[in-house]
């Protein structure tokens, strides 16, 4: 099945799936009033600024590698643990050029620039699930073939500092919380930012007292169209996947969905620095 196939979607742009405003701050912030943007607006990232231009990014998944080091330092600035530079596209880069992009860079963010380079929007992973059309999913009848199956479990009593080491050692968006075999909660990166902004102390703090109780779960058995849906509902970027017994059986995040591209013959995409449609600047470092 080729792109074409799709009736183009897959080659419209992503200007029209954004995300807008762009939240951006100084570059001089400290880390710890960014994080208390973030956990605020309940966002992704934020774009540094210096002299209204971009030149950097802080996202939730930077905050998980650095968060041993950022604890106990408030007034370290952004501009010290930020990704730099920032990675820019056109607004008329398509979606799949997109896709590319975060595969090969390994990153989950891009911002959007208008024809006079200004910022007009981020187009994030959960734009790129939200552009994906049905036809993408033909021949997948149900979710076992795209989520994963290994799921990272701690018990609620374990420090807080542990689970985030262990998400940053396996390079992982979240664990779940197991009461023996019952899931009770999930510790995830957006908990990990706002721990970060209200300086919990992880060490003495358990994953229980800090881990988000509230659980989306869908069933093995659900068409990717209704696991999607789901978690456009619920505001979530992974659910967990149950057994008919409730067991743990897997679990589905954004970026198991989106590679349902690497399955599809979308064939070579430029994406080449400075090239109509693709990529103003690169970063070297993952986002």
């Amino acid at each position: 099945m080729g792109i074409a196939f799709w009736g183009g979607k897959m080659n419209q742009k992503i200007g029209q799936y954004a995300s807008r405003p762009v939240v951006a701050v100084e570059s001089a912030t400290t880390v710890l009033d960014a994080l208390r943007l973030m956990s605020e607006k309940r966002i992704s990232c934020v774009v540094a600024l210096a002299h209204g231009e971009p030149i950097g990014i802080l996202t939730e998944r930077d905050i998980v590698f650095a968060a041993n080091w950022l604890l106990g330092q408030p007034d370290l600035l952004i501009n010290e643990v930020m990704n730099k530079p920032v990675m820019t596209a056109s607004e008329d880069m398509t979606v799949a050029q997109a896709y590319r992009v975060f595969s090969q860079h390994n990153i989950r963010h891009l911002v959007v620039c208008d024809t006079r380079l200004d910022m007009a929007g981020i187009f994030t992973q959960t734009d790129l699930v939200r552009s994906l059309p049905d036809e993408a999913f033909e021949g997948v009848s149900d979710i076992i073939e795209l989520m994963s199956s290994k799921v990272l479990n701690v018990a609620p009593d374990v420090p807080a500092r542990y689970a985030l080491s262990l998400m940053a050692r396996r390079s992982v968006s979240c664990v779940v919380v197991v009461d023996g075999l019952i899931p009770v909660g999930m510790f995830t990166e957006r908990d990990v930012v706002r721990c970060v902004a209200e300086e919990v102390d992880l060490t003495t703090a358990s994953v229980g007292d800090v881990m988000c109780s509230s659980i989306v779960t869908t069933p093995m058995t659900a068409a990717p169209h209704a696991a999607i849906s789901m978690m456009q509902k619920e505001s979530v970027r992974r659910v967990l996947v149950v057994d008919d017994r409730g067991g743990v059986a897997g679990i589905l995040t954004q970026t198991d969905i989106g590679r349902i591209l690497d399955r599809k013959e979308i064939g070579h995409v430029g994406c080449h620095v400075g090239e109509a449609g693709g990529v103003v600047e690169a970063s070297p470092t993952p986002m």
